[in-house]
């Protein structure tokens, strides 16, 4: 005889079962001192426009700047929309496991665990995998910055007679950025990052200025330059643009972070504005310049005139108010596993201690090697081919696969085109970068 339940029941029955498939992380969040949309949009332009979009213009003369242009927004489109697949990833995997927030490593391991059975056994390395890769990327770009910083202030005193080797200017740093680094609040850092911001458009306005007060003729420079310039390309293109440690912090953080994504949303917005300002920074950069160009266009200024070096100092000092910003993530990563091992809490004063550690990692590895350019493109070949492109591709695989890729298996296309362009411009990028490196210490043995 087939058992009877009650209707009441089964509305009760189908109620929860509702409920549970409508679960959406965002309502069930708590999140202390949240970041409204505005202060979104600009940690998130600081995050994403820095000492990358001043190297561009490099990037463009090895490619010619109509390659520059074409690839630029080629590959910036596909790195935006690799971070919705990543971010879209971590909320079907907070929604299945009914929690309100988890962090990129878990997220993965997670993921891999629902999988083909010969992914799931590298579930439990997934978690150090990510932490070591988010650490070291945003470590490297905390070196670059210092580098930067200490180039542009050594132009600056080498013109009034102070001549100090380069080093002294990065160990000189070290006090200052301990200081801004003992910062632990993501949203305390907002008044730094607007502030950066504003000094930026103060000194791209200068640095135009420069660019567009001799102008060649645009036929005297490379339309497609050489095909051996596209790692240099990748990588710089991959570290100017795309910054995903601090891209997840933001979203975590925020008040309604159901605005962050869509085609409206503050994530298009942001990495959008940015993108157009690399290209046009990088565009008339190298025109105005050509095979003059440097590292950073800063350094092309004329340094007999004041308004070159103020802008010189206006881009250091903003670049050295986002320290704190981009070592965030570092100190995320480093302090959440080691807390864990020694159970400490949060708050613990020995934080204080790892956080001055990484400034003064971050100053020893700028000493040993201040080629800006090659440790922008090494950091960004490496790391980010992984975070925002193999890994991503690799999530949203494991999530779709017992679920189905959609019509025509549009989606596994999809995570296997994210998967090569990241493995193909990650591999060459990372090795060109390192043989490089290698040949410039060598140089200075």
């Amino acid at each position: 005889m087939p058992l009877r339940v009650p209707l009441s029941e089964l509305k009760r029955i189908l109620a929860t079962v509702r409920l549970i498939d409508n679960y959406d992380p965002y309502q069930h969040r708590v999140v202390e001192n949240p970041m409204s949309n505005l202060e979104v949009y600009i940690s998130l332009l600081k995050a994403s426009i820095g000492i990358g979009c001043l190297a561009m213009p490099k990037a463009f003369q090895a490619v010619g700047w109509l390659n520059g242009l074409i690839s630029t927004s080629i590959i910036g489109t596909i790195i935006i929309f690799a971070l919705h697949v990543l971010l879209n990833g971590i909320y079907e995997v907070c929604k299945r496991k009914r929690v309100p927030q988890l962090n990129y490593p878990d997220s993965m391991a997670l993921a891999l665990q629902v999988g083909p059975k010969y992914l799931r056994y590298v579930s439990g390395g997934a978690r150090s995998t990510i932490d070591f890769i988010l650490a070291f990327y945003h470590f490297g770009i905390c070196c670059a910055y210092v580098v930067f910083i200490a180039n542009n202030l050594k132009e600056i005193m080498d013109f009034y007679g102070y001549t100090f080797d380069n080093r002294f200017y990065i160990f000189a740093l070290s006090l200052p950025l301990v200081l801004v680094y003992l910062v632990r609040d993501l949203r305390s850092l907002v008044l730094f990052n607007a502030l950066a911001d504003a000094m930026f458009v103060v000194g791209f306005c200068i640095v135009f200025f420069y660019i567009f007060r001799d102008l060649p003729p645009l036929s005297e420079r490379d339309t497609l330059g050489n095909i051996k310039g596209y790692p240099l390309l990748f990588g710089t293109v991959l570290f100017a643009i795309e910054s995903v440690g601090v891209i997840i912090s933001i979203e975590a953080k925020m008040k309604v972070p159901q605005n962050y994504l869509g085609l409206y949303g503050i994530l298009n917005m942001g990495l959008g504005t940015s993108l157009i300002l690399y290209m046009t920074v990088a565009f008339f950069g190298y025109w105005r310049y050509g095979d003059e160009i440097k590292d950073s266009i800063t350094s092309n200024l004329p340094m007999d005139e004041f308004s070159s070096r103020l802008a010189k100092l206006i881009f250091a000092v903003a670049i050295f108010l986002s320290f704190a910003l981009q070592g965030f993530v570092t100190i995320d990563v480093c302090w959440r596993r080691y807390s864990e091992y020694l159970k400490l809490k949060k708050s613990h004063p020995l934080q204080y201690v790892l956080r001055v550690a990484i400034v003064l990692g971050t100053v020893l590895v700028a000493v040993m090697n201040s080629q800006l350019l090659l440790i922008l493109s090494l950091v960004g070949s490496f790391s980010l081919s992984y975070l925002g492109l193999i890994f991503p591709g690799i999530m949203d695989f494991c999530l779709r696969y017992n679920e189905g890729f959609g019509p025509h298996r549009i989606y596994l296309w999809q995570d296997i085109f994210l998967v090569i362009v990241g493995v193909i411009g990650g591999g060459v990028g990372t090795w060109f970068s390192i043989k490089e490196l290698i040949q410039n210490y060598k140089m200075k043995m």
